[in-house]
């Protein structure tokens, strides 16, 4: 039986439709098995990162976060024997934590990993989800026990036609079962979707195209003293989450600059003078950076981890003055807080302005 001795991987990265891919690949990569392994292994998570464009302006419904990665695999054989193979993923700037161990699987309902889920009462609360054929069917919004509203969703669908004979129903036919069967779009931008919420509502539901379901709940705070502030972040599952600040905000302002000493010295053709006005110290490199610190107010244990994520996120964006700012977090270490210790929750976090001061965009 022949084994395999090389393998050579094309890999096309875009967004759009699937199956409308670049004529050429980005990467094209070739390996030998080593004699002491039976499989060839490409780690290309990497190389994909680098083509996943990230665009968030505040508008959910234009969020850019995915792609489409196709692979081509031709695979040679020890008698010169070769075959090719076609795979197609949906590719999410998220992560696995160690424990969860090789090529790991993530959620394919709620994209959030908190249950509690807080917002500023009187605004609107986006929690997103997973959209696929094996995601979120759909996103049913409750007051207690009372449904507010219902989302099918997974983008367009195309009805299929199963047979072509026409069935009249009459009083002399027998029984017949119908099965509602569609095709949803595959487009890369339509797996995550974040729909508005009710503002009334306090619990959502999301089902399984199995029937299966899992519940968050919503908390409407308001706060009377501070303005909350909502964060944006990319979490693990490489979507964009919420996060609201209620309590104190202390904004700061740094400056960095480098300065000389020059001449002032005018030396005329009979004498020898300096302006009272001119600058004997001169400065240059002008850099400026803004922080702030926020706090989260009283929130529940499960936001250990979203702080976890925030922390390690690598785009994040306040929402302040009617648009977003981008920001970086600047707390590098926090200790967990656990209920039982703290009875009462709150996480503070330090922010950077991700642009300088002064624009000095070239």
């Amino acid at each position: 039986m022949a084994t395999i001795s090389q393998a050579e991987l094309k890999i096309y990265i875009y967004s759009g439709i699937a199956g409308n891919k670049p004529t050429t690949p980005q990467y094209t990569l070739t390996k030998d098995k080593l004699a002491s392994e039976d499989i060839i292994v490409f780690e290309v998570a990497e190389l994909v990162k680098d083509y996943i464009d990230v665009y968030f302006n505040g508008d959910y419904d234009t969020i850019t976060q995915t792609a489409w990665v196709d692979f081509d695999i031709t695979r040679t054989y020890d008698d010169d024997s070769t075959d090719t193979l076609t795979k197609r993923a949906i590719a999410f700037l998220g992560y696995g934590e160690f424990e969860d161990g090789i090529n790991p699987t993530l959620s394919t309902s709620f994209l959030a990993s908190n249950t509690y889920f807080y917002i500023d009462c009187g605004e609107r609360a986006y929690i997103p989800v997973y959209v696929s054929t094996d995601g979120t069917y759909k996103v049913e919004y409750f007051k207690g026990n009372t449904s507010l509203i219902a989302y099918k969703i997974g983008g367009s669908v195309t009805d299929i036609s199963i047979d072509s004979r026409d069935i009249k129903i009459d009083n002399t036919t027998d029984n017949y079962r119908i099965s509602q069967v569609s095709i949803r779009t595959a487009d890369s931008t339509l797996f995550q979707e974040q729909k508005e919420i009710p503002p009334e509502s306090d619990k959502v539901i999301v089902t399984s195209p199995n029937g299966t379901t899992e519940t968050r709940y919503i908390r409407c705070l308001k706060e009377c003293k501070h303005t909350p502030f909502k964060v944006s972040f990319m979490n693990k599952f490489g979507v964009i989450q919420d996060l609201w600040f209620f309590k104190r905000r202390d904004d700061s302002f740094e400056a960095e600059k480098e300065d000389y000493k020059r001449s002032i010295l005018d030396i005329g053709s009979s004498s020898v003078s300096y302006s009272l006005y001119d600058h004997s110290k001169q400065i240059l490199d002008v850099r400026a950076t803004e922080t702030l610190r926020m706090n989260t107010g009283f929130i529940s244990e499960d936001h250990n981890e979203v702080i976890k994520q925030l922390m390690v996120t690598e785009k994040c964006w306040i929402h302040q003055d009617s648009t977003i700012v981008p920001v970086v977090p600047v707390t590098t270490s926090f200790q967990e807080k656990k209920e039982v210790n703290e009875k009462l929750i709150n996480f503070t976090v330090e922010f950077s302005i991700a642009n300088n001061y002064i624009q000095d965009i070239r």
